[in-house]
């Protein structure tokens, strides 16, 4: 495990299809998760130190339980008043996609996600595709959640440089990401459980002046008389944004103890445990606000914080704002290092980037990946400071756009090879998570469109000539 040239070692030829042939049609029911990962032709390299506790850990700090927050007055301005019931229709459309990762979870438990999963089910040039796409997501969050971070600090602290937080925040992730997940899971632990304790005290609050007479409790956040559904689906992209967390758990295939079968099983329980912690901080907002609408601007932008000035005690707020600009963006951000690391290494492993990236550690974790990603968040926070929201569109062009991949790999892999009749799971929830994944990517803007195409553009002329670069050391070889 400590040479760096084990870690790329397959016991099958990397990038063709070769490494496929030998998947058996169903998923194999093995309690050794290694053997499942030497089934598919991958040598085990990476540590299984992940239960299914750290796994959910792992998974709600990457989906942000405050999420919300940011984008609730958004979401009740263009729903008119009812954000519980947009979010559980995002809910309802991002779980197509779940329902994908663990089909595949099962049957692909290796690192890389949705990557190794249109790889393993279709070929290797799609799999590229996939990856390629998803990496746009993987290296932009970091940086993005980095120069929140950073804007958050400097608003109350002036004087010092971006530039300088975005440095501290970046070294701080590499810093814990080189110690190993087994580090980053405990202080995740810790930063999960603030977080919740400060959503449970919220909740408590709003519960509190109900009960002195001071507000009345409704459900007019999950419906009004006036709904239209028309709104609802306008706010629905928005609400969207908060579930895009699904891949990042996948990407611990091979490091958690029941490999891909224990993956399956987080990604159903996430997809419920969020979206229960999404709407209780809705509703409990809701209640305070009443609103059907906020003025264009700050009073949209600061909407949850109203709700929390207007019913908390004065010491609540600033606790309250603290932990969501701080302590959950952070937490998001050492996360998202992680699963950005583990998609290069999945690539470096299979000949679909530089082999280098594949190479680990003594603690299994794969450094060159890591410090790639670090220096990549470190250049990007500083040079794109003033760009958050064509990163935002960027990061969710990447996610959606490979997760369509993903829908398709189920198709292909499922009802093509596996000869399935499982129409439900295998034919129709696909077909309808790529449609809706489709059409909110066209209504995208035109630069996130040009940008994310041209991405995919270098991504095509990069495989071609690693292709050349390959063949021709093969021949010398």
């Amino acid at each position: 495990m400590t040479d760096s040239r084990s870690a790329a070692t397959r016991t099958a030829p990397s990038g063709g299809p070769a490494s496929v042939a030998a998947v058996p049609e169903t998923p194999v029911a093995t309690p050794d998760a290694d053997a499942e990962l030497l089934r598919l032709g991958y040598q085990p390299s990476l540590r299984r130190n992940l239960g299914l506790g750290a796994l959910l850990v792992y998974g709600l700090l990457f989906f942000v339980p405050m999420a919300p927050v940011a984008v609730f007055g958004i979401v009740v301005n263009r729903s008119h008043g009812v954000p519980m019931l947009v979010y559980l229709v995002a809910a309802a459309i991002m779980g197509l996609s779940a329902v994908s990762y663990r089909e595949m979870a099962l049957r692909f438990p290796v690192a890389g996600s949705v990557y190794g999963y249109v790889r393993l089910s279709t070929n290797p040039f799609w799999g590229f595709v996939a990856g390629w796409l998803i990496l746009l997501d993987y290296i932009l969050m970091p940086a993005l959640l980095t120069i929140l971070s950073a804007v958050a600090l400097a608003h109350i602290l002036p004087g010092i440089p971006p530039a300088v937080f975005a440095a501290l925040f970046v070294g701080a992730s590499l810093a814990m990401n080189l110690r190993g997940l087994e580090i980053t899971t405990r202080i995740g632990l810790v930063l999960l459980a603030i977080q919740l304790v400060v959503i449970g005290l919220f909740v408590a609050i709003v519960l509190a002046a109900a009960a002195a007479g001071k507000i009345h409790l409704t459900a007019e956040a999950l419906w009004r008389p006036e709904t239209s559904w028309a709104a609802v689906l306008s706010a629905v992209p928005i609400a969207a944004l908060s579930f895009l967390g699904f891949d990042a758990v996948a990407t611990l295939n091979e490091e958690a103890r029941g490999g891909g079968r224990a993956v399956a099983l987080a990604t159903s329980l996430l997809l419920g445990l969020i979206t229960a912690l999404f709407c209780v901080q809705l509703w409990a907002a809701s209640v305070v606000t009443n609103a059907t609408s906020f003025a264009e601007g700050p009073a949209t932008n600061r909407a949850f914080y109203v709700a929390v000035d207007a019913v908390a005690p004065a010491w609540f707020t600033p606790v309250f704002t603290l932990t969501n600009a701080f302590v959950a963006i952070f937490a998001c951000l050492v996360v998202a290092h992680a699963a950005s690391a583990r998609l290069l290494f999945a690539m470096g492993r299979d000949g679909a980037l530089p082999p280098a990236f594949a190479r680990t550690n003594a603690r299994g974790v794969p450094t060159v990946a890591t410090w790639v990603i670090g220096l990549i968040a470190l250049a990007v926070s500083v040079g794109f400071a003033e760009k958050a929201e064509l990163m935002t569109s960027l990061v969710t062009f990447g996610a959606m756009s490979s997760y369509v991949l993903l829908h398709a790999g189920v198709v292909v892999r499922c009802l093509g090879t596996e000869r399935s009749r499982r129409w439900l799971t295998h034919l129709i929830v696909p077909v309808l998570g790529a449609a809706a994944l489709v059409t909110a990517l066209l209504r995208s803007s035109a630069i996130t469109l040009a940008v994310g195409l041209g991405w995919l553009s270098l991504g095509l002329v990069g495989y071609a000539a690693w292709a050349v670069i390959r063949r021709r050391g093969g021949r010398r070889a």
